[in-house]
C-alpha cells in the first residue's frame, strides 16, 4: 500500500507537490496515490517535472481523466508515468489459459488482448509499477508486448497486454517439442548474457541490490543479527549498472511466428550484478518441486536439471562438472538473498527462509 504521506487530495498546488517530494527521503521508486487529486496546478506539474529530472523516480496512480489530460496535454506525462484508475473488471470477454505463481493468464476472444489477473498477495500499486515499467522498458528499445488499462473489481487487480498471436514461451517450445531442448535452452541464455551486457538507465530503473536490502530490512523472520549477516553479504555485491530481468526464466521469454523473441513480465526490471537476475533462474530449475515443475513449466525436474547445466555452459563457460559446481556456489548467496526478496515481497513458501538462512547467515 502507498504511505499516507503520498496520498495527495483536492487540487495540487506547488505548495502540496512540495510536500510531496520533500517526503521522498530514499533512494527509491515512490507511488503517488493522486485517487483523491480533483486537479493539478501548473506550479505543482513543474515541481514534480523538476523533482523528476533531479533524480527522484516516482509513479501516479489512480489519477482521474482530467488529471491524466493535464499531464499529458502539458508534456510532463513524458518525463512522468501517470496511471488512470482502475477500470471496472470484466472477464467474460476473456478465456483462461494459464497460470503462475502469482496470477492467471486470459486471452480476449477477439484475440486482440491477453489479461493477467493478479492473485491477493499483488497489490494495486505493484500491478501499477508493472504497467509503468513495461511502458519505460518499451521507450528504452527492449523488444517487448504494448501494455494497457488496469482493472480492479475491488479484490483482484488486472493489467491487459498486446496479445502476440502465435506466440509461444521458450518453457512452451520445449514441453511441446522436446527434441529442441537444447537449441532454446541456449537461445535463452544467449539472450541472458546480451541483457546482461546491456547498459542500463539508472535514472529510469531501480537498483536491484537496493530493492533487496530493503526487503531484508523489513524481513520479520530474521533476527537482527541474521540480517547483519545477510546485509554484509548485500554491501559485497559489486556494482553494476546493466540490465537486469527481475524475473529471470524460460516462461519470461516468448517468441513470435515470424521468429521475433521478446521479454515479458517486466515488473521488476532494473540494474546491477547479473548474478542477482541468474539467482532466480538457479532456483527455478534446482530447488522447486516436481508439481511446481509441472505447473510452472509442463516439465519434469529432470528436463530443467538439463536446462540449468546447458545455461550454465552457454552463458557462463561453463563446461566441466568442476566449473558447473563452481558457477553453483558463485550463484548460490544470491539464489538464498532472492529468496528473501521474494518471501517479504509475495510471501514466504515453506523453506524459503530457512533455505536463505542455511546460506547466508552461517557461522
Amino acid at each position: 500500500m502507498t504511505d499516507p504521506s503520498f496520498r495527495p487530495a483536492g487540487i495540487l498546488d506547488a505548495k502540496a507537490a512540495d510536500r510531496l517530494v520533500a517526503a521522498m527521503t530514499e533512494s527509491r521508486p515512490y507511488v503517488l496515490d493522486f485517487s483523491e487529486v480533483e486537479s493539478i496546478q501548473f506550479a505543482a506539474l513543474r515541481r514534480l517535472l523538476n523533482a523528476r529530472r533531479a533524480g527522484r523516480r516516482f509513479g501516479i496512480v489512480n489519477a482521474s481523466d482530467a488529471v491524466v489530460e493535464r499531464f499529458t496535454d502539458s508534456g510532463v506525462g513524458g518525463f512522468i508515468d501517470v496511471s488512470r484508475k482502475p477500470k471496472p473488471l470484466d472477464a467474460s470477454r476473456y478465456e483462461e489459459f494459464g497460470a503462475s505463481f502469482l496470477s492467471k493468464s486470459y486471452n480476449s476472444t477477439d484475440g486482440d488482448a491477453m489479461m493477467k489477473i493478479y492473485g491477493p498477495n499483488v497489490s494495486p500499486e505493484m500491478v501499477a509499477q508493472e504497467k509503468a515499467v513495461a511502458r519505460a522498458v518499451l521507450r528504452f528499445g527492449l523488444p517487448t508486448p504494448l501494455v494497457g488499462t488496469i482493472y480492479s473489481d475491488g479484490d483482484r487487480t488486472a493489467l491487459d497486454y498486446e496479445r502476440i498471436a502465435g506466440k509461444r514461451s521458450f518453457s512452451r517450445i520445449i514441453a511441446e517439442e522436446p527434441q529442441r531442448l537444447e537449441e532454446i535452452s541456449r537461445r535463452f541464455a544467449r539472450m541472458s548474457r546480451q541483457l546482461h551486457a546491456t547498459p542500463c538507465d539508472t535514472a529510469l530503473f531501480n537498483d536491484r541490490a537496493l530493492a533487496h536490502r530493503q526487503a531484508v530490512l523489513r524481513c520479520e523472520g530474521l533476527s537482527e543479527a541474521e540480517k547483519e549477516a545477510v546485509l554484509r553479504f548485500v554491501d559485497a555485491i559489486p556494482a553494476a549498472t546493466t540490465c537486469l530481468h527481475g524475473d529471470l526464466q524460460m516462461s519470461n521469454v516468448i517468441t513470435t511466428p515470424e521468429g521475433e523473441d521478446l521479454w515479458i513480465d517486466l515488473g521488476d526490471f532494473g540494474y546491477g550484478h547479473p548474478l542477482l537476475d541468474v539467482a532466480m533462474w538457479y532456483f527455478l530449475t534446482r530447488l522447486i518441486q516436481e508439481e511446481q515443475a509441472e505447473q510452472l513449466f509442463h516439465l519434469g525436474l529432470s528436463d530443467l536439471h538439463r536446462i540449468w547445466d546447458i545455461f550454465a555452459e552457454e552463458y557462463a563457460g561453463a563446461c566441466s562438472p568442476a566449473e558447473k559446481e563452481s558457477f553453483v556456489q558463485q550463484v548460490l548467496p544470491y539464489a538464498a538473498l532472492h529468496m528473501i526478496y521474494l518471501g517479504v515481497t509475495y510471501g514466504f513458501q515453506p523453506g524459503m527462509l530457512d533455505f536463505a538462512k542455511s546460506v547466508l547467515c552461517r557461522p
